[in-house]
């Protein structure tokens, strides 16, 4: 029985043999998605004209490429697994990459069928471009790091805030609990903080605290250490692997660090600019310990530094 069509007023009519192939050849150069059929050799045995249009090649260009002369995903031994899953499966879906005559990545999602005609096997596949696809999945992880660095970062400084301090210092104890390496703490207080405030008002005791964190993120030299908002004027470093010596270190180069600042302070009682208090602590981690444990031990050093007149680096051995 002929192929039929339906015309304006409903009724259906026979189309011929011409017709339909004309018809054929017009639904598939109409489609959005490339059709592509290719042989057992990876040879393009077919393509609409999507596939000219997105890809750049012409139809008789196509006929004198393989599969991995515009996919740069794919080599000769792949397309022979490829293949062969196909005639396991009858059907496969699969994203990658075609590169378009002018060296333009184009991501795909291709749907390839195992196709009989006269006797020879053929991939037919329905390929579609996803190219917006792949923008707005990038573009949501882009933003989701986004909010996730927002949600660690001290918004004032742009050290790390108190939420992430404790998840890090957590991660440490346990490491170190395991392995018996030192862990280190350094807790920070900026002298006479309060005193600076009332004197020249918290626009610039807030811009004073930006520098000071600006002076620690400078004077740590390893990407493992961590800085940190405490809270107010106390900050915090965590200290990987790093005994009491290097760790007193480190705390004189932050304390000169801040001094060399020369931030004028002629409220304080210490010196004529912004200083700073530090305690140490250095500590083989219990795997019972938490970061409110490590905070408290630290801190008592950090009162020894202000009770002994500021300005000062205290801790077990010092």
């Amino acid at each position: 029985m002929p192929p039929l069509r339906t015309t304006l007023d409903g009724s259906m009519v026979a189309l011929d043999d011409e017709d339909w192939s004309m018809l054929m050849r017009y639904s598939l150069d109409n489609i959005a998605d490339m059709i592509i059929w290719l042989d057992h050799d990876a040879r393009y045995v077919y393509v609409n004209r999507a596939a000219t249009v997105l890809l750049g090649y012409s139809a008789d260009e196509f006929r004198h490429l393989r599969v991995w002369d515009v996919d740069p995903h794919f080599d000769e031994p792949r397309w022979r697994e490829h293949w062969r899953d196909l005639e396991t499966t009858g059907s496969i879906k699969l994203e990658t990459v075609n590169t378009s005559r002018s060296g333009e990545p184009i991501p795909i999602e291709v749907t390839a069928n195992l196709v009989t005609f006269k006797g020879r096997r053929f991939n037919c596949s329905i390929v579609r471009d996803i190219s917006a696809q792949k923008q707005a999945e990038a573009d949501l992880r882009a933003l989701n790091d986004r909010i996730h660095v927002l949600s660690i970062t001290d918004a004032l400084t742009g050290l790390a805030n108190r939420r992430h301090l404790d998840t890090v210092l957590a991660e440490a104890i346990r490491h170190h609990a395991r392995t018996g390496e030192p862990l280190s703490l350094i807790l920070l207080d900026v002298d006479a903080f309060k005193a600076f405030n009332d004197r020249y008002g918290h626009i610039e005791g807030d811009a004073c605290l930006t520098r000071v964190a600006a002076a620690l993120t400078g004077a740590l030299r390893r990407d493992r250490d961590l800085a940190a908002r405490y809270g107010g004027e106390e900050f915090a470093c965590v200290l990987p692997n790093t005994t009491e010596a290097e760790a007193l270190a480190v705390a004189d180069r932050l304390r000169a660090a801040i001094a060399a600042l020369a931030i004028p302070h002629a409220a304080s009682p210490v010196a004529a600019v912004v200083t700073a208090s530090i305690g140490v602590l250095t500590t083989a981690c219990a795997a019972d310990a938490t970061p409110l444990d490590l905070i408290r031990a630290v801190d008592r050093f950090l009162y020894r530094a202000k009770r002994e007149g500021r300005d000062r680096v205290v801790g077990a051995g010092r």
